[in-house]
């Protein structure tokens, strides 16, 4: 098989981490919100694929990029952290990201951020102001988190995250890859540049940039 996943280790890892737990599936099933059959297929190796949210949740509660969950390998023998680089080092941000900016206003309320979200099968939001031009990130930890106050009655603007990091798109991949790793981060916002510096036209996450190491 040429992608295996590192399941196993990154969980006994996270139990060393947490003296006293122990990750069984049932735990582990209500911990990252996938569910306990298709881990336990991930575990013991017997899945066919994986699919894309699932790889991105699993990240997030490792914290970890997919880099660390991915093993690739040719004939059993894990492919090298220089030999995937080869393969993207001529790839520009634009090659890969999602061109699709689903977004919503900075008064938006939280219920229709809610809705938004499910009906796209995304995660996360590009909050915009009235110019269209980028306000902040509104995630599904946000909203979550939201559940604690009266959140009927917000809007997008009192949980987004407005320190966002942003990019543009003639920058290489393997750049931004480091500058998500090196801020602990699973996205950044392609933003236009020139005239319209915070103008957003995309978004690269990692699910975008394990979709073109799959091509």
């Amino acid at each position: 098989m040429p992608v295996t996943l590192n399941l196993n280790v990154l969980m006994a890892q996270w139990e060393q981490a947490n003296p006293g737990e122990k990750l069984t599936l049932r735990r582990f099933s209500d911990l990252v919100g996938v569910n306990k059959n298709t881990l336990g297929r991930l575990k013991s190796g017997t899945a066919e694929r994986i699919d894309l949210s699932t790889l991105d949740m699993l990240c997030r509660f490792f914290n970890c990029t997919p880099d660390d969950l991915l093993l690739f390998s040719e004939e059993g023998a894990r492919i090298s952290g220089a030999e995937r680089r080869d393969r993207m080092k001529d790839k520009l941000v634009r090659d890969v990201m999602h061109r699709k900016v689903i977004s919503c206003r900075v008064d938006t309320p939280l219920k229709e951020v809610a809705r938004r979200m499910d009906a796209e099968t995304i995660n996360a939001l590009i909050v915009v102001d009235e110019s269209g031009d980028l306000s902040g990130v509104v995630s599904q930890t946000d909203l979550v988190k939201a559940c604690e106050q009266d959140w009927e009655n917000l809007v997008a603007e009192d949980v987004m995250t407005s320190d966002v990091v942003t990019i543009i798109a003639d920058i290489p991949v393997l750049a931004a890859v480091e500058l998500m790793s090196d801020n602990q981060i699973h996205r950044v916002v392609i933003t236009q540049g020139g005239l319209a510096p915070r103008r957003p036209v995309g978004v690269l996450s990692m699910t975008d940039v394990v979709r073109e190491m799959a091509r």
